[in-house]
């Protein structure tokens, strides 16, 4: 911190401690609580601001569909853009694996806000909102 920051700076700044600094989901336990269960390393690039949960694979078990980065970061901290949309194929006991942007068609560059699923036609589509930019469609992305 010393590196990046004044002693007049650090003086005056607030210390907050932080003790999970993983993108993770929680899954109800059935019994009125949760279990964390941290996504996969290539979840853990940048930070996450739109998940879509589906069985996107049809093969009955909970898959997700995330996206995120921060652009409006200070400038000593630099950027957070490292993420270009994952599926995360679930094993249906909330564990999760990346599926490479070759094979699952998703490939979201900029900052996404928030995921949905349309159906347009009788075709899912995959609608990424994304900070001050357009929205973005994604056809083809399921049976992965």
């Amino acid at each position: 911190m010393a590196d990046i920051f004044t002693p007049e700076q650090l003086s005056k700044a607030v210390r907050l401690d932080a003790y999970e600094l993983r993108s993770c989901v929680f899954l109800n336990d059935g019994k009125g609580g949760f279990v964390k269960k941290p996504l996969p390393m290539e979840a853990q690039f940048s930070s996450l601001y739109g998940l879509l949960p589906g069985d996107f694979d049809g093969d009955g078990k909970m898959d997700l569909v995330v996206g995120g980065n921060f652009y409006e970061s200070k400038p000593e901290v630099g950027i957070y853009d490292a993420c270009y949309g994952l599926l995360l194929k679930g094993d249906g006991r909330g564990g999760f694996v990346s599926v490479p942007e070759q094979k699952s068609g998703i490939l979201m560059k900029g900052a996404v806000r928030d995921l949905r699923l349309l159906k347009m036609k009788k075709e899912d589509v995959l609608v990424a909102s994304m900070n001050n930019d357009t929205i973005r469609l994604f056809s083809h992305f399921k049976n992965h």
